[in-house]
């Protein structure tokens, strides 16, 4: 299928259409209709160069808006758009009155007149638009019985009353996000794409999950597809000709892990113990009588790193970062993703250099990840 650029002026009418639709459902559910007062008043390169994708941790949608608005509590934080997991009734009915939202299959708040920079992300908030997804993230529990972070681990997951049912990857529960929500980012992000085109458009290697910008977070988790939504934002395919969608929709779970190795889990197992080995000195790698798995098995190994990148490139790549070339010279894509992770990790030196420091600190990440 030919790719498509759609028109910047097509969508400056489409964030036009989704800001007055915004107010107006906002104002129907008397929620605060601008972003938090934590915002900026210009962006670092005078546009966003990325996107940074969030989960927003819960159940409800509306106390996110409420925390991330500009309401009575203030708080330190914004972020210029959530999208939810269905299409609410009364978004449906506002939604019928703008023709640029047609293709919107689920409610899409945006909560900033125009694009400015907001307060999401740490050290990327001026230069990554921010997008919440009304996502619960990690789930615990067993099936049938599955609980959120809310009141200690004790909150019940609504898997009924929401209509779905949390996928088991690597040994750990998510709550799936649905086809309507993964289309709505596709979207959104094609838009902003096209927005800002006149000025070569968002950056490939800045569309990042929010756990590659902060080393503390989890989002936007395992059952995010990311690799092929920022294929298909950058790729500018009509939503109804990428075939990856369909899958996903039929079986959620199933494509999550079509994607990862299967001896993902098992490796990190084996890794943890041969670094700690190699970190007190106690290692001979030649020695072991199974070589680790050829994927980043030259993490648990000192030497030059120039020949170890190939090994870091993967593990990077695992993390959501985008890398390039191969072999043992350090391309422009592999260092600014070395230097994205070593700001999100605060590995000082930012040196867009992977020796030994940054690739403890890289299996310390995939281990905890």
């Amino acid at each position: 299928m030919t790719p498509y650029i759609c028109s910047v002026p097509y969508a400056a009418e489409f964030f036009e259409h989704l800001r007055a639709a915004s107010v107006e459902l906002l104002e129907w559910f008397s929620l605060p209709t601008t972003i938090g007062f934590k915002t900026y008043s210009e962006w670092a390169h005078d546009m966003p160069i990325g996107v940074t994708e969030h989960y927003t941790a819960g159940i409800s949608w509306q106390g996110p808006l409420r925390w991330l608005g500009d309401g009575p509590h203030k708080n330190k934080v914004s972020c210029q758009m959530l999208i939810l997991d269905r299409m609410l009734p009364e978004a449906k009915n506002i939604y019928a009155k703008y023709s640029a939202l047609k293709d919107l299959e689920v409610t899409t708040i945006l909560q900033s007149d125009g694009i400015i920079p907001a307060w999401h992300a740490g050290w990327v908030n001026r230069l990554t638009f921010g997008i919440e997804n009304r996502n619960a993230g990690r789930l615990r529990g067993s099936e049938g019985d599955w609980r959120w972070w809310g009141k200690g681990w004790k909150a019940k997951f609504p898997h009924e009353e929401l209509g779905k049912t949390p996928i088991l990857l690597d040994g750990q529960w998510w709550e799936p996000y649905t086809i309507g929500q993964i289309k709505a980012n596709i979207l959104v992000c094609q838009y902003l794409h096209a927005f800002y085109q006149r000025e070569g458009g968002l950056d490939l290697r800045w569309f990042l999950p929010h756990s590659a910008t902060t080393g503390t977070k989890s989002d936007t988790g395992r059952a995010f597809p990311l690799q092929d939504v920022r294929d298909a934002v950058f790729a500018q395919m009509p939503i109804d000709g990428i075939p990856w969608l369909q899958s996903y929709a039929a079986n959620p779970t199933e494509y999550a892990q079509e994607i990862e190795e299967e001896d993902d889990a098992l490796f990190l197992l084996e890794l943890e113990s041969r670094q700690a080995e190699r970190m007190h000195g106690t290692l001979d790698i030649h020695a072991l009588a199974e070589m680790p798995s050829p994927d980043l098995q030259d993490l648990v190994q000192d030497g030059d790193w120039k020949q170890e990148l190939d090994s870091v490139r993967r593990a990077l790549t695992k993390l959501g970062y985008v890398t390039g070339g191969h072999g043992p010279v350090l391309d422009p894509d592999t260092a600014l993703a070395v230097y994205q992770f070593q700001k999100s990790m605060s590995c000082k030196p930012y040196d867009k250099i992977p020796g030994s420091k940054t690739q403890e600190a890289l299996y310390r990440r995939l281990v905890d990840f």
